[in-house]
């Protein structure tokens, strides 16, 4: 601590022997302390002076934010470029700052498409410095008088560009822009800025719209359109739903048929059973009847009464059924069938 107080008292030694050299210099002498350190003292305070009087002065140096680049004039003429940071300059030149940040502008115009329909269009264009050497940067900040001068100008030229598209197509063209289009519509503005130090980022359009009058009359016909393809898509399921109906039906008559058949088919594998049954039942009950010493005739007359068992009980109230109950009728009746089973020649026929 005592030595910061020394040396403090030494700096306002050294200060009152600048003043007054002959007051510094009786002081050091009753204070007893050597002139040697007081000179010391006396230099450092002229060299901080001189530090501070030269920070002082106006043009020396100058600070360059980070994201931009310093551009130095020298009798209004481009000199050389700063990088962000701290920099010393000559107290007759001039600095300016050029931002290579991105900037955007956002713009709003109209358009005339080809069938006479206005287009409104929202876009925004994001451009930059296209780089930091010395031809670029002196590009960017001499092509134009202020920078409001060039954003203007990229405005008009995007403009124009978007304006002579949109003349060569019509309002349904317009719906939605491709991207090959927003390509060729930026690659279009970049060579132009690109001679002025400045490239295009990226260029968008947003909120497309047309007036009020065409915006209902598209809506319109997108609705028309709808109900026209709703309609020819209902007619079509209708159709469908017939045909498979019909399909439907004929596959189920179809089935039908074949289980008719398939039954009939039993139907008569059953009664040929049924009678091949009954054959030999008789044949039996005869072999049986003759081996008993009976006349076979007595089958038949038992069958007979049998059928007239189930006509009786088989028959609607109220019905009469007149019946030949004579023990010969039997004979008779089979008799009279057996005559269909005679195979006698035509000429046989013809000659009786």
């Amino acid at each position: 601590m005592s030595k910061y107080l020394f040396v403090m008292g030494a700096f306002l030694l050294a200060h009152l022997i600048a003043i007054s050299p002959e007051r510094g210099m009786d002081m050091a002498k009753a204070l007893d302390i050597d002139v040697s350190v007081l000179t010391y003292a006396l230099w450092a305070i002229i060299l901080v002076l001189l530090i501070k009087f030269a920070f002082s002065l106006p043009g020396i140096y100058v600070n360059i934010a980070e994201g931009n680049v310093g551009v130095v004039s020298r009798f209004s003429r481009f000199s050389r470029t700063l990088s962000p940071g701290f920099n010393f300059i000559y107290p007759w030149e001039k600095v300016e700052n050029l931002s290579i940040q991105c900037r955007a502008i956002e713009l709003e115009f109209q358009a005339i498409t080809l069938d006479q329909a206005s287009v409104y269009f929202n876009c925004a264009i994001i451009f930059s410095v296209v780089g930091t050497d010395k031809e670029m940067v002196r590009r960017a900040v001499y092509s134009f008088g202020s920078e409001s001068e060039f954003e203007l100008s990229v405005q008009r030229l995007l403009e124009d560009e978007t304006r002579a598209y949109v003349a060569t197509r019509c309002q349904a063209d317009m719906i939605g822009i491709s991207q090959d289009v927003v390509v060729k519509i930026k690659t279009n503005v970049e060579k132009n800025i690109e001679k002025w130090g400045y490239k295009v980022e990226d260029l968008r359009y947003a909120n497309l719209h047309f007036d009020e009058v065409v915006t209902k009359s598209m809506a319109r016909v997108v609705a028309a359109v709808n109900e026209r393809d709703a309609a020819e898509n209902e007619g079509q399921a209708l159709l469908i739903r017939k045909v498979k109906l019909a399909e439907a039906e004929g596959e189920f008559v179809r089935i039908q048929a074949e289980a008719e058949r398939t039954a009939w088919k039993l139907r008569g594998q059953g009664l040929s059973d049924f009678r091949k049954e009954v054959a030999k039942g008789i044949h039996v009950a005869v072999d049986e009847m003759t081996t008993a010493g009976l006349d076979p005739n007595f089958l038949l007359f038992f069958m007979y009464t049998e059928t007239l068992k189930h006509i009786a009980e088989n028959s609607n109230a109220g019905s009469t059924i007149f019946v030949d109950n004579s023990p010969s009728v039997p004979n008779t009746i089979m008799q009279q069938m057996s005559a269909f089973y005679k195979n006698e020649p035509i000429s046989e026929k013809t000659e009786s």
